[in-house]
């Protein structure tokens, strides 16, 4: 029985308060006490905002490695607002090369895999950085487009033509630090003078 004194806010306060409970026992996003874990806002916000967040750190993360690799004259963009066939490019002068990298951001799911939306086969990027994102790191793989284009078979959505999903299991996926993301890139002869 609700006493006299007992407001609406009190009850509503008191809701609050034991949804937050019962939501930070099984929410890996969230801490014990109900405090958002690092990474909190990656896998709440939208996905158009979520894949801007990627996109800018990619282009970020690029220019920081290509630069100390190729010098200051390197070019990293965010293409076209990453809207089209690929969403960075990084020109490298010395070689005149450019590399084209479609971006896909995904979150962990409850069973810790990332699932990789919207991929096209055979469009003009050349690679395909997946940054994956956890509740307190950032990982992530690339795989060229030939790869993606040969091993994808899952259509997004039956009403969606040509938009694959792409799943990676954290198994698969590497922590993003300078030295995984220098070496991933020299895998595939990126950072080649």
């Amino acid at each position: 029985m609700i006493d006299s004194k007992t407001s609406f806010k009190d009850i509503f306060s008191e809701a609050t308060e034991n949804l937050i409970i019962r939501e930070s026992d099984n929410n890996k996003w969230l801490n014990a006490d109900g405090s958002r874990k690092t990474n909190y806002w990656w896998k709440y916000a939208s996905k158009t905002k979520q894949g801007d967040a990627g996109e800018n750190v990619v282009r970020n993360i690029f220019d920081l490695m290509f630069s100390s690799v190729y010098g200051n004259n390197v070019e990293v963009k965010i293409v076209n607002k990453g809207r089209g066939e690929y969403d960075v490019s990084v020109f490298i002068p010395s070689t005149n090369k450019t590399i084209k990298f479609e971006v896909k951001t995904a979150t962990t799911d409850t069973s810790d895999s990332y699932q990789f939306n919207g991929l096209k086969k055979d469009i003009g990027y050349d690679y395909a950085f997946l940054l994956a994102v956890s509740p307190e790191d950032f990982y992530f793989k690339i795989e060229s487009n030939q790869y993606l284009s040969d091993n994808m078979t899952t259509l997004m959505s039956k009403d969606v033509d040509g938009a694959f999903k792409y799943t990676l299991s954290q198994k698969k996926v590497i922590p993003l630090t300078p030295e995984n993301l220098y070496e991933e890139l020299n895998m595939y002869s990126l950072l080649n003078k």
